[in-house]
């Protein structure tokens, strides 16, 4: 039995995703229900426009339409092989609509490529699901407080640099901090008083690191900073200008100004040791220690390993 027409119209109309086909030059010469329901277009307004230019755009998340290069359409067409990709296009209302679609060329009864169809649907789920995703990844590595990287992002900064530091030799420093006297900040002005030292010690090291160099809150009132590829020479005056950042510092806090200071302890890691990153984290923190011993607001640097 040959199906009629309609009989394949009335199947491609009640697909649930959009769909249009379009010939050797990106003309649209189908479109179904579907399509008209995603777009709010009309099969009347689009047939005879051109696809990607004319109708449906291909834009990133900004509204910016994609370069003609790189578009899926015409690479189909002239390729003959599926494209998978997801886009926006901007609704008859105005609002940008995130898609998914697959993109097939069509051929004749003689095998060659006369046109393309475009398979397509509201992607609204999936970009929603990859935003929670990503913000889920945010919090998981961020510390909410101070909006510095967290002990678990540190922990994987610092396995990185040592690959690096083993594969091509390149250098870094850590070092470990502690505000001085910080129970006393809180068993003083309160907790919330507390905090925003904790934010204003994490903005006054922010301010005088480089941007090449990783700033993190270890946990309670320490802090680490990864100092990278910078020579023994070079490490005691970086040290010094964290330091003297937050020793100059101060905190507004119910009409008050509160002080704080902090100790450093500077180490270099190790190649030769066999968990190098506990050896090294290990060695910080001693030397963060020999500093409060020392009087506290000072660095101590060990160099040799």
């Amino acid at each position: 039995m040959s199906l009629s027409e309609d009989y394949y119209r009335n199947l491609l109309d009640n697909l649930h995703d959009g769909m249009l086909c379009v010939d050797l030059n990106k003309i649209i010469i189908f479109w179904n229900k579907s399509a008209q329901k995603l777009t709010g277009y009309t099969e009347k307004e689009v047939l005879g426009k051109i696809a990607g230019e004319e109708v449906i755009a291909h834009l990133d998340n900004l509204g910016v339409p994609k370069n003609e290069d790189s578009c899926y359409i015409r690479q189909t067409i002239e390729e003959g092989k599926l494209h998978k990709t997801e886009f926006f296009f901007r609704h008859k209302k105005g609002h940008l609509v995130p898609v998914s679609s697959r993109i097939s060329p069509i051929k004749d009864s003689q095998g060659r490529i006369s046109g393309a169809g475009l398979v397509f649907s509201d992607n609204t789920s999936g970009i929603a699901a990859q935003q929670a995703i990503t913000r889920l990844e945010k919090q998981a590595l961020i510390d909410p407080l101070t909006g510095l990287a967290n002990r678990r992002y540190i922990h994987k900064i610092l396995d990185n640099k040592i690959d690096e530091m083993n594969r091509y030799g390149l250098k870094f420093c850590l070092l470990f901090i502690d505000i001085d006297h910080f129970k006393g900040v809180n068993d003083t002005y309160g907790h919330d008083a507390g905090d925003k030292v904790l934010q204003e010690v994490a903005g006054s090291m922010a301010n005088v690191i480089r941007p090449s160099d990783i700033l993190g809150r270890w946990g309670g009132e320490e802090f680490l900073i990864i100092i990278l590829n910078v020579e023994e020479e070079m490490l005691l005056s970086v040290t010094e200008k964290v330091r003297i950042a937050v020793e100059k510092a101060r905190t507004e806090y119910n009409s008050r100004q509160i002080e704080v200071t902090i100790s450093i302890g500077a180490a270099l890691p190790d190649p030769q040791q066999k968990n190098i990153k506990r050896e090294l984290l290990k060695k910080a923190d001693e030397l963060m220690y020999t500093s409060k011993i020392k009087g506290r607001n000072r660095v101590s640097i060990k160099f040799d390993n």
